[in-house]
């Protein structure tokens, strides 16, 4: 970086601004009045006065502004447009960036965008991140693709100094980054200008000098313009009351004007260094969590099949679709998806599952009937001459479907009716040549013995983003004479032809190895161990004084409790075994010494009561667990372990858009030079993470539990935290006693285990971790229903190219497909269509042409096919 030339005056820009929270130590509703009424209308009075300016971050509070106080309103429509008030940020909620997926963080700002395009006729060209906690490795690609320019942001920074430099993301695309070193009060005291200004100068990386000059919910100061007055009387320095555009232009020039050459920093922004990204609140009201990825997950899936449904023409619901995004971008606002709030600013995320629930039944449902009814004799067109019509029967045969961009091979169960006499019995299914076998869960009968009602599961492979039809067989299926898959049990042991289980029945617990039999077998972890541990902390962070678990169900910790196993039993089929265990933690049993010699004869306190299921699979290479737990111990944070002989300093965690890696062993590590927030070793992770060693490893997936850490070998998954104050110190907020937050209820976990030799880029386990996540569907088809007995709409080869969104355009008639490559190599990629394309434009996530991102395309009939970068993502506007 050269260094600034002698003589040169720096500019300091005081920037008015307030940080907008829209739940956390106060309700919405006191949120809404405090900045609506003592702060907006006072930044209106003040720039009429004098020559303040000042920044706004959200449009949430703008659209509420707008019906609650339309004068309001429109004097800060006329300052925006004036250039005197910026909206900067300009998402619709300011989002978490590490929790939610990347398209809840793309649909923030597009939501954000277009209201601010519309209301003000402006663009949002600085990305203001005020309070996230940390950020995630792709959004310089993402922010670029956004509209963006430059970034400003507080926390996750890894080296202090120059505050302002390039940041790199994972794909290599550079964003002009300022980090701000002291928040964004560094001019709040107006007191203390020139204490701020020389700690600020002093790591600026030009002479241009960015001082924040607010705070949460935090009043405008009527004294500012005479408090720069009187600063420009006295000092040869200008200040300068502004907003971040103008900082940032002027920085831009002056790096331009003489070359600066700023260092680039790389990866995720995710640090304690020197600011506080509290990695503990990825456990906090857990509940949250798996909400925001259910709800995610299946708005997904709607989008996607209402996208097939609208090109096999169907109206598009537009409106309804707008309205689950605001609901899921509201749980993905910085303190709620966090849940470091106070326990009544999450009473409406609690009503959003009455409505959610509601909505996800009717719009599958309603989706699925507009795609078999497009799809029948007389809607279907097709040049595919190989495609089977069959008149459905109507009284069991059904239609899966796949929402993922590849052939899917997965477990599903459904529940199937049938009328009186129709079906006796079922043995199996088949579609076409293809038969397979079958599970009965459940069922009920007519008095003459004829099936009313089955609960069935199965294996299908069904083929890209599209569905497969398959009708009951009454007789055994036919057995393919050379088919590799098998289960079967030796003594304890389980196997089939990916891996060994062996069970402990006094414990509950699997060891798991790869391949081979018995003594050949080699070992890879042993798992799903309960361990329940001492939580003295809050929803920031997690604390603890002893320096062992309470207990674990290998035995490990205090002397006086223990877990015990209350039932053991493992249900056989065809397809799977079912492991099933019931345990109960028991806080004092007794005797609690001489344990190895004396039985224990008295169990008392019991506060922790757990349901698991291990599910191996015959056809599927992963071990699936749904452990429910009942909890009432107030004072403790619960994980699951793996213990592994492996070891590495490194592992990978599955990331918006991508995989970063993240270092082992952080909770040993006392890091010299006193940081703002030691290491404590728990990171999160979007739907999985993986360790290895590089011949073997083992991959972790789970379903809205991201916080994960890796120590001495052995892998944790926390499943909730139970804490009873929102800063029990009062240095990260308020000392509110939260007493939902110590989640004395039932919770249902549900994760994953993929067993694998290399490492998670030979054995992509991103795949599992989708199939895992993005379930099949399925529903059962009405009489005389006549259709394709299967259908592909959309497939992207090869499958290290991941579907984020298919989605009709937000502007015309057009649909745009998002896709990504997340191996980190360059990928050259073909995607096969059901109808053929009249035009495919690259655009950017805005949904707009851009020159920054335009690319080689060949299209030919269906097929379009295009060169990816490593961990690129591409967004195509396809006219149909």
């Amino acid at each position: 970086m050269t260094a600034k030339k002698r003589g040169e005056k720096d500019t300091i820009y005081l920037m008015p601004h307030t940080h907008y929270d829209a739940i956390w130590a106060f309700t919405k509703e006191d949120y809404f009045h405090i900045n609506m009424v003592l702060i907006l209308k006072e930044v209106v009075e003040l720039i009429e006065k004098t020559n303040y300016k000042f920044m706004i971050e959200q449009t949430f509070l703008l659209e509420e502004l707008e019906k609650r106080y339309p004068e309001v309103f429109a004097k800060i429509a006329k300052y925006i447009r004036e250039g005197k008030i910026e909206i900067a940020d300009g998402e619709y909620p300011m989002a978490d960036t590490m929790l939610p997926e990347g398209e809840t963080l793309i649909r923030e700002v597009l939501e954000g965008k277009r209201y601010v395009k519309e209301k003000f006729g402006v663009d949002v060209p600085v990305m203001w991140q005020a309070d996230s906690f940390g950020l995630n490795a792709q959004l310089p690609q993402m922010y670029k693709k956004l509209g963006y320019k430059y970034i400003a942001f507080r926390r996750g920074v890894p080296k202090r100094k120059p505050s302002e430099f390039l940041w790199e993301g994972l794909d290599g695309t550079r964003i002009l980054a300022h980090w701000m070193p002291f928040g964004y009060r560094a001019g709040l005291d107006l007191t203390k200008l020139d204490e701020s200004y020389d700690k600020l100068k002093d790591l600026a990386a030009t002479t241009q000098i960015l001082m924040p000059s607010g705070s949460g919910v935090t009043a405008p100061q009527p004294e500012t313009s005479m408090a720069v007055a009187a600063w420009n009387e006295k000092k040869d320095v200008e200040m300068k009351i502004a907003t971040p555009v103008e900082f940032f232009e002027a920085l831009d020039k002056e790096i331009k004007e003489n070359n600066i050459k700023l260092e680039v920093r790389k990866g995720e922004m995710y640090s304690g260094k020197y600011s506080e990204v509290f990695p503990s609140c990825c456990s906090s009201r857990m509940w949250i969590k798996q909400e925001l990825s259910e709800y995610e997950g299946w708005l997904a899936y709607c989008e996607r099949w209402s996208t097939i449904a609208y090109l096999l023409n169907n109206p598009y619901p537009s409106e309804e679709t707008i309205n689950c995004w605001r609901k899921i971008l509201y749980l993905a606002f910085h303190d709620v998806a966090p849940g470091t709030g106070m326990d009544e600013g999450y009473d409406e995320v609690r009503h959003f599952r009455g409505f959610f629930n509601t909505e996800m039944t009717t719009r599958c449902n309603r989706v699925h009937t507009q795609v078999v009814e497009a799809q029948s004799e007389t809607g279907f067109e097709s040049d595919e001459t190989h495609i089977q019509l069959l008149k459905m029967r109507g009284y069991g045969d059904m239609i899966v479907f796949n929402s993922l961009s590849w052939e899917v091979t997965n477990w599903i169960e459904m529940d199937l009716n049938f009328d009186r006499g129709k079906i006796v019995t079922i043995c199996g299914l088949n579609s076409g040549d293809e038969e397979i076998d079958v599970e009965v869960l459940k069922f009920a009968r007519y008095d003459d013995d004829s099936l009313r009602y089955a609960r069935i599961g199965f294996v299908p492979t069904v083929p890209a983003l599209g569905y497969k039809v398959y009708k009951i067989l009454e007789r055994e299926p036919k057995r393919q004479p050379y088919d590799p898959n098998f289960i079967l049990e030796r003594g304890n042991t389980i196997e089939n032809r990916f891996f060994g289980v062996d069970v402990d029945p006094s414990t509950g617990l699997i060891d798991v190895s790869l391949d081979g039999r018995g003594e050949t077998r080699e070992r890879i972890c042993s798992a799903n161990e309960l361990v329940l541990e001492e939580e003295t902390g809050d929803l920031y962070y997690h604390r603890a004084t002893l320096g062992t678990p309470l207990k674990t169900e290998k035995g490990e910790g205090v002397k006086y409790g223990s877990f015990r196993v209350e039932n053991f039993g493992i249900e056989k089929s065809p397809l799977r075994r079912v492991i099933n265990v019931e345990t109960d933690y028991f806080s004092l049993r007794w005797p609690y010494r001489l344990t190895e010699k004396m039985e224990p004869l008295i169990w008392r306190h019991k506060f922790l009561e757990c349901t698991k299921k291990i599910i191996v699979y015959r056809d599927i290479p992963r071990i699936d667990f749904v452990t429910i737990i009942v909890d009432r111990h107030p004072r403790a944070r619960i994980r699951v372990r793996f213990s592994t002989d492996m070891k590495s300093s490194t592992y990978a965690c599955g990331t918006q858009f991508g995989v970063v890696s993240r270092p082992t062993d952080q909770w040993h590590y006392k890091p010299k030079g006193g940081w703002v927030e030691d290491p404590c070793g728990t990171f999160p992770s979007l739907k999985w993470f993986d360790y290895s060693d590089g011949r073997k490893g083992l991959t972790v997936i789970h379903r809205g539990t991201p916080e994960n850490e890796v120590r001495d070998g052995d892998i944790y998954l926390t499943l909730l935290r139970s804490v009873l104050m929102l800063s029990s110190d009062g240095r990260m907020g308020p000392a509110i006693p939260v007493p939902n937050a110590q989640e004395l209820r039932r919770y249902v976990f549900k994760y994953s285990i993929y067993p694998h030799k290399g490492d998670w880029w030979a054995a992509s386990s991103y795949k599992q971790a989708y199939e895992f996540n993005c379930r099949l569907d399925a529903m059962q088809l009405r009489e005389e229903t006549k259709i394709p007995l299967n259908q592909s709409f959309l497939k992207i080869e090869p499958e290290n190219v991941l579907m984020s969104a298919l989605k009709k355009a937000e502007d015309g008639d057009e649909v745009i497909l998002r896709f990504y490559e997340t191996k980190g190599e360059e990928t050259d990629a073909k995607i096969t269509l059901f109808k053929e394309p009249k035009e495919v434009r690259v655009v950017n996530m805005l949904e707009e042409e851009d020159e920054g991102v335009k690319k080689e395309l060949k299209c030919e009939g269906k097929k379009i096919e295009l060169t990816l970068n490593p961990f690129e993502i591409v967004t195509l506007k396809l006219e149909i």
